[in-house]
């Protein structure tokens, strides 16, 4: 089904000189399954249509929790970024998606010592927003 179709849209008058516009009538275009981490990413950076973006992104974490658009890591950071309110309904299988990149990624998985610190930083960050909700 289309994402026009789910939250009954019209397709906007699409003016080429706007990225984001034919970005936005492309997407509503699109079927759930065809989501890509560009499309997840500025969904989640733009806030549109952020309870489906959180819910394929944690399918996309559970696949590969360095997933990102343009960096290692990027989606999750993404994530933390979005109101916990939002979150909610996603809170339990958001926190073994976590647990599990805790126990799992690797130092070896990152260019630097330091991205890896950064990286655990912010799933332990995430981890105790989550817990404290």
């Amino acid at each position: 089904m289309k994402i026009r179709d789910i939250y009954q849209l019209s397709q906007g008058e699409v003016r080429e000189e706007y990225a984001l516009e034919d970005w936005y009538n492309s997407l509503i275009n699109k079927d759930i399954s065809e989501l890509d981490i560009i499309d997840l990413c500025r969904m989640i950076k733009q806030n549109v249509f952020i309870e489906l973006a959180i819910d394929k992104a944690i399918g996309f974490l559970k696949l590969n929790p360095l997933e990102g658009d343009v960096y290692d890591g990027q989606l999750l950071e993404l994530l933390f970024s979005v109101d916990m309110e939002k979150i909610t309904e996603q809170k339990e299988t958001l926190k073994a998606v976590l647990m599990d990149v805790k126990e799992n990624v690797e130092l070896d998985d990152f260019l630097s010592d330091d991205d890896f610190n950064e990286y655990q930083d912010l799933v332990e960050k995430f981890l105790t927003n989550i817990n404290t909700c």
